[in-house]
């Protein structure tokens, strides 16, 4: 069942590993008065994430007690979003395309951006940061191009220049504010 919690807007960033999910929000961080709710994951984060890093015990822990709006498991990790970390105003939150309908359920106010980049470009970045072998590599950019199911979806194409594609970022998230 949904709440009506009106002072709440939720913004719910997706796509596949790789798009620069985490660098758009790092810039809009600087730029946007918002929430930006912290993602609690059983593996170290890198470099460009700000997220909770807890073991896989703790997290079993958490989930069993209801902590979590939405949790879900990737490539042997966990990730979950804490329930009491959402706050009046607006909320960005980077989740995977599994969680949309968890938040959904709960929330009225409710957008979804996937973030996309050409799959040449996916794959050199990917290739690039150097965790993956190839076939895995290929696993991910063909997850990345099935359909996202949200009710209210936008497309964000992030394949041009950062500077440009963060300023585009920043108005969107802009936009959602109002």
């Amino acid at each position: 069942m949904r709440k009506n919690l009106s002072g709440i807007k939720i913004v719910l960033i997706v796509g596949a590993s790789g798009v620069g999910k985490d660098s758009l929000i790092k810039a809009a961080k600087n730029n946007i008065n918002a929430n930006f709710v912290r993602r609690y994951i059983t593996r170290e984060p890198d470099r460009n994430e700000s997220n909770y890093y807890i073991d896989k015990e703790a997290f079993e822990i958490l989930k069993k007690n209801d902590y979590f709006v939405s949790s879900w498991s990737a490539y042997g990790n966990y990730y979950g979003i804490a329930k009491s970390h959402i706050k009046n105003g607006l909320n960005i939150v980077s989740v995977s395309r599994s969680a949309i309908k968890d938040f959904e359920k709960i929330y009225e106010n409710v957008t979804t951006i996937e973030i996309k980049v050409k799959k040449e470009l996916l794959y050199e970045r990917l290739k690039k940061r150097g965790r993956e072998d190839n076939e895995n590599i290929l696993r991910r950019i063909e997850k990345s191009q099935q359909k996202v199911e949200a009710k209210n979806l936008i497309c964000f194409d992030n394949s041009i220049p950062f500077e440009e594609s963060k300023n585009n970022f920043l108005e969107l998230l802009k936009s959602l504010m109002q």
